[in-house]
């Protein structure tokens, strides 16, 4: 199978995935520094039925068991209470799942800063092929968006009915899930976490308040993510540290060849002796060990950077920017460096056309 392939990456099955029961509390914004504020609780689980069971089955789904879901383990150097609250609550019998749900929403609240949003965490408690599972699910709703909740056997609840209809018409929308699941040998709860408010060729995978502060949690070794480190953290050198226009050039060409040649792992020593000579070989290991890029063989998977390896650009100072297919570049480019250090790039080939831009 080439490097590339999707089927290197395991993703989640969810098709025997079934919601037992839910329950929401709103996370408010931060407004200032000097301002109290404090998450509103429901006190007993939402009522569902089998159409809502449904819709948040299919949430949990498309988000967790995506391609672009993360796998995760929990950090054991982190302070987040999140760890024990799920390890615990999916150990024991089905007890406790309001007072850890409530937990759980002010851990969120305390571990968000202003920037973020505020919004809505749902703590789903479910089944997967006849284990205990949960879901953290954090919603954000539309601005001005205000929510009531009702009374359920005396007690305050939000009406998911109202939550369901609130996401379909876009006025809240999933942003961020953690599930989490028990396994047959009864080790430690493996997770997956999707976010999916990272923006278009996001530099990381799941923002770093969610996974790390509020989930207590870290990446999974997933080659799509070791081969995406790599690949970004050594251009960031080559730009940062390589002043020649030329050579520079020259190390991204053959960055290029690396991750997209049919080798299965990229060694890292094994590059570094292509790409540099001996003198300049450690700078950049050290750069990429600096920057948490592994240094053992790093099993390849471009999928993450599939579409940022077919083409190449030169930018320059002056605004001019020279963009094109790595082949038409190999073919047709060539970048010298002058003796004041600027580059010259000559492009060889028949002209198709000038215009106006």
């Amino acid at each position: 199978m080439r490097a590339g392939q999707k089927g290197i990456c395991v993703h989640l099955s969810l098709t025997q995935l079934r919601i037992e029961r839910i329950i929401i509390h709103e996370v408010p914004k931060h407004l200032r520094r000097d301002t109290e504020s404090s998450p509103t609780y429901s006190e007993i689980e939402s009522p569902l039925d089998n159409e809502l069971r449904m819709f948040f089955r299919e949430k949990i789904i498309e988000t967790a068991g995506s391609p672009s879901a993360f796998e995760v383990v929990f950090d054991s150097g982190s302070t987040s209470p999140v760890p024990d609250l799920v390890r615990s609550f999916l150990a024991q019998p089905p007890s406790g799942f309001v007072q850890m749900s409530k937990s759980i929403a002010q851990h969120l609240h305390d571990a968000q800063g202003g920037a973020s949003p505020g919004g809505l965490v749902t703590i789903a408690e479910c089944n997967l092929d006849g284990r205990k599972a949960l879901g953290i699910l954090k919603l954000e709703k539309e601005e001005g968006v205000r929510l009531s909740q009702a009374t359920h056997e005396g007690l305050r609840t939000f009406d998911v009915s109202y939550i369901r209809d609130l996401i379909l018409t876009r006025k809240t929308k999933l942003f961020k899930i953690g599930f989490f699941r028990l396994t047959e040998d009864g080790g430690d709860p493996p997770g997956r976490v999707s976010d999916e408010q990272r923006g278009y060729r996001p530099e990381i995978e799941v923002a770093n308040f969610f996974l790390t502060t509020f989930l207590g949690c870290r990446l999974a070794e997933d080659p799509r993510v070791s081969t995406k480190n790599f690949f970004v953290v050594s251009q960031k050198f080559f730009n940062e540290h390589i002043a020649d226009p030329a050579a520079r050039t020259q190390a991204l060409t053959h960055l290029l060849s690396e991750v997209t040649n049919h080798r299965s792992r990229i060694n890292v020593r094994d590059f570094a002796r292509t790409c540099f000579p001996a003198s300049e070989r450690q700078p950049y290991l050290d750069y990429l060990e600096q920057s948490n890029v592994g240094m053992q063989e790093i099993r390849k998977n471009i999928e993450l950077i599939e579409g940022q390896t077919k083409k190449m650009a030169l930018e320059f100072e002056n605004n001019i920017a020279i963009v094109g297919p790595r082949d038409a570049f190999a073919d047709s480019v060539t970048v010298d460096s002058t003796r004041g250090g600027q580059a010259r790039v000559q492009i060889t080939g028949k002209l198709k056309r000038a215009r106006a831009k």
